[in-house]
């Protein structure tokens, strides 16, 4: 499976805080998009960061207790900045 997220943020460079578009592919196929008023206007912390298979840092919502390890097979990550 290839699960691709396209971040289009709308502020211009420098701009903090600006909405965003957030597209998400599977398989090369459009499954759902939103649009986000507001992204965070600071920097994330170290801790914060990427996380691939294990939610280690704050919880993205509490219906879950952290450490959140995913249970099946990562085969490869790669990412793409724009």
């Amino acid at each position: 499976m290839n699960l691709v997220i396209d971040f289009n943020y709308e502020g211009a460079a420098g701009q903090r805080g600006k909405a965003a578009t957030v597209t998400m592919f599977v398989n090369d196929m459009k499954v759902t998009e939103g649009r986000i008023e507001r992204t965070i206007p600071l920097q994330i912390s170290v801790g914060e960061g990427l996380d691939i298979g294990e939610d280690v840092g704050s919880a993205v919502d509490f219906t879950y207790k952290l450490p959140f390890k995913f249970a099946g097979m990562i085969d490869k990550v790669t990412y793409h900045l724009k």
